[in-house]
């Protein structure tokens, strides 16, 4: 439901849901489909699909090469490796690919044009066999490019441990809730996850932006409550990292070009300087969220439960 929910705002978030999500689905579903029907029209595209990966023309450009280990082990698997890249198709020197950092991705400009057409910002419900809910709703806290606070960490992480969790985990009966701010593009949602209830958690999501200014209120009074927020985020961000963890972590930081170390301190000490205004603001933004949008999988009795209670979306039957 998240996922789907972000694929609304941003193109590459679009991107991810159909290769992920439940277009995606369809997507299996019509290959399925082509596989038993006609399957040397499949195999052709797969073949294409192999040819524009390896095209000697641009195979050697863009493509990189990931490794994480200490010098004894790189120093081992050396020879190994530049075997592997002699033997790739092309040369070095071959044609080059745009620079994509810079220039609009093709993928992105498809993706900006289908997004419209395919996921609305519509309410939408997905119909499965199932006797539970996953109850989503977001939309935009913050424009592309604005600025977004350290203490934004602080504040979420305090709503997935407290109000999401004593609302719709322990008051709602839910196996899980929880929420998440995409700092790169602004858009914040919640999701549960194995609920009972569905239209009773669009409520508890609806009265977020109160319950965090009484909790702002709260703050004030309890220096102690603040810090322990405080501690509990840093905490979750400096957990300790396998080897593995910490070279996808700077692999992703390279690829994405995302951000410095200064810009990384930065939000640190944001963090750190977390006020029980920064409550405030986000609350703020809550109220005044851009085209908050719903997306719901549940069972055809859920919806029909949701909508006399209000709750109406546009229903898609998925299995």
């Amino acid at each position: 439901a998240l996922r789907r929910m972000r694929a609304r705002y941003t193109a590459a978030a679009y991107i991810t849901e159909k290769m992920n999500g439940i277009m995606f689905i369809h997507s299996l579903t019509e290959l399925l489909d082509q596989a038993e029907n006609n399957w040397p029209s499949l195999l052709t595209r797969l073949q294409n699909l192999r040819g524009t990966i390896l095209s000697p023309r641009t195979c050697r450009d863009g493509m990189f090469l990931d490794l994480t280990g200490d010098v004894k082990v790189l120093s081992t698997v050396q020879p190994s490796v530049k075997k592997m890249l002699h033997d790739l198709p092309g040369d070095a020197n071959g044609e080059k690919l745009p620079n994509f950092y810079v220039e609009e991705h093709p993928w992105v400009t498809q993706a900006n044009k289908e997004r419209g057409e395919n996921v609305p910002l519509v309410d939408e419900g997905f119909i499965v066999p199932t006797q539970v809910s996953y109850v989503g709703k977001g939309g935009l806290l913050y424009d592309d490019g604005e600025h977004i606070h350290g203490s934004t960490s602080v504040v979420s992480k305090f709503l997935r441990t407290g109000y999401l969790w004593d609302q719709v985990r322990v008051m709602g009966g839910a196996y899980g809730a929880s929420c998440a701010l995409s700092k790169g593009s602004g858009f914040f949602g919640f999701v549960s996850y194995r609920d009972p209830n569905l239209a009773k958690t669009i409520d508890v999501y609806d009265k977020t932006a109160d319950a965090l200014m009484a909790a702002a209120d709260e703050l004030e009074k309890d220096e102690e409550a603040l810090h322990a927020a405080i501690i509990g985020t840093i905490g979750a961000i400096d957990g300790a990292l396998s080897p593995d963890q910490k070279g996808w972590t700077q692999l992703i930081r390279w690829i994405t070009n995302n951000g410095s170390a200064e810009g990384r301190q930065q939000m640190r000490d944001e963090l750190i300087g977390t006020k029980p205004d920064d409550f405030r603001e986000f609350a703020r933004r809550l109220k005044k969220m851009t085209n908050p949008t719903v997306a719901v999988i549940s069972s055809k009795a859920g919806f029909e439960a949701a909508a006399k209670d209000g709750k109406h979306m546009n229903l898609t039957v998925v299995v």
